[in-house]
């Protein structure tokens, strides 16, 4: 990708901060913007925030967050910067690189096909720009869409025979003709072939060597960017997991946060942030954004990421949607394949308790005499979602389909949730089940 550095215009001359004196337009942009990602959130889902005001604005903060959804950067950056402290800085993200590739928006499988013919054609390169999202390369998902457009920007319309390895490029010089070129292979018709993982394989051999000194320069800028905006005072938004967990579980951090505290000239504040979402709920998704105190840099890049995950696993709260899955995977395992309602409401919040205990954060509202009424809810959801079955006061899982499927959000939120909480207490090194876990039914 060519958009290496900050865009051009971003910094006014004389060196003002953003939010001081008139509104450039790129300013209206981002403003306007972040004003609906602030209130869309609070108008939708049932948002709780605590230590919005620990953010600062201090010089040269990298805020860390834990990735969920796509929608953490819809909620959490306006929280942050719309959070009543004073003076404020500007705020810099690193995003995926893709976002700046034309027609990002229609790989989101979830648009119907005619809608994402139509946003093929867009490209978010400028509006990003306005956002301050500067372009981060991720190898396990770069696709080949964007290794091809990367080439047909940064050496033009080449033939298709030439760039590509004849494997790749024999179908389709047969379809649109020995004079084939990049542009005609990136064109709608052809979008769901170039889906696939981006290896050099596929290319020519006189051009795999190229690609790959000019990957090598790509990412050593695109981190050098992110270090810059540290460098100069502003501040800086990383997702260090790179990606949303696929099976519930905090991710490992990839190397661009040790990367960009390695090349930075100056002190970093680091502020950890986590977002947690309760879904398994009718109504509302309740979300809980937890804003925690700032964290002074390791006397190495690799001291302070462990520093930083740790900080933001201790952020993590527990939801009815984490103890109450966990719980159920735990009877499912020990091949339990019913349990008493009021039972397993009890011991829910027997569960909740003793992750307290523990010292981890759990939701208030399973703590408190309210508590029957949350699990009641989840009870209800998970039976509207056909994961459980509830005869008179005997609750039946679906236990062939909860064992066998694998943890993923849609498939199986029960195990998905039940990861979720388990990879928090491994992070902070919490060892063995808690006490007021479920037991086992006394013999008749």
């Amino acid at each position: 990708m060519e958009c290496l550095g900050p865009p051009e215009g971003f910094r006014r001359p004389g060196g003002k901060s953003y939010g001081v004196g008139g509104l450039a337009p790129r300013d209206l942009v981002y403003y306007g913007v972040g004003a609906i990602f602030y209130l869309a959130p609070r108008l939708l889902y049932e948002l709780r925030v605590q230590g919005a005001a620990r953010y600062r604005h201090h010089p040269s903060t990298l805020v860390v967050v834990n990735h969920k959804r796509d929608l953490d950067s819809v909620i959490v950056p306006p929280t942050l910067y719309f959070n009543g402290v004073r003076p404020k800085r500007p705020l810099w993200f690193a995003g995926r690189e893709d976002m700046f590739v034309r027609g990002f928006l229609a790989g989101y499988q979830v648009v119907p096909r005619w809608l994402r013919r139509v946003l093929y054609e867009m490209d978010l390169t400028a509006v990003l720009g306005a956002l301050r999202v500067l372009p981060v390369r991720r190898f396990p998902e770069r696709t080949m869409a964007e290794a091809l457009h990367e080439v047909l920007k940064a050496y033009g319309d080449r033939p298709l025979a030439e760039v590509l390895s004849t494997q790749e490029a024999g179908p389709l010089v047969r379809l649109c003709g020995p004079g084939a070129t990049l542009s005609a292979a990136l064109a709608w018709r052809f979008h769901d072939r170039w889906r696939n993982r981006a290896t050099l394989r596929a290319f020519a051999p006189s051009w795999r060597e190229v690609l790959r000194e000019r990957q090598r320069a790509v990412t050593a800028l695109q981190m050098r960017a992110l270090a810059d905006v540290l460098d100069r005072g502003e501040n800086l938004y990383l997702a260090p997991e790179g990606v949303v967990s696929p099976d519930g579980r905090l991710q490992g951090f990839r190397s661009g946060l040790r990367q960009i505290l390695s090349l930075v000239r100056v002190e970093v504040r680091l502020l950890p942030v986590c977002i947690v979402y309760d879904f398994m709920r009718p109504g509302p998704l309740r979300v809980f954004l937890t804003v925690g105190e700032e964290v002074r840099p390791g006397a190495t890049p690799a001291e302070s990421e462990r520093a930083a995950r740790r900080a933001l696993a201790a952020l993590h709260v527990m939801t009815c949607t984490q103890v109450a899955s966990h719980l159920l995977w735990d009877l499912l395992r020990q091949g339990r394949t019913t349990v008493e309602a009021p039972r397993f409401v009890r011991d829910v919040l027997d569960f909740a308790r003793a992750l307290a205990q523990e010292g981890l954060r759990v939701d208030p509202a399973l703590l408190e005499p309210r508590g029957e009424a949350r699990v009641s809810r989840w009870l209800s959801y998970a039976g509207r979602i056909g994961i459980l079955q509830r005869r008179g006061s005997t609750l039946h899982p679906a236990s062939d389909r909860l064992l066998e499927a694998p943890a993923s959000h849609w498939g199986n939120p029960v195990r998905y949730a039940a990861n979720e909480l388990l990879s928090i207490r491994e992070a902070l090194g919490v060892q063995g089940r808690p006490t007021a876990a479920v037991q086992e039914p006394a013999a008749p």
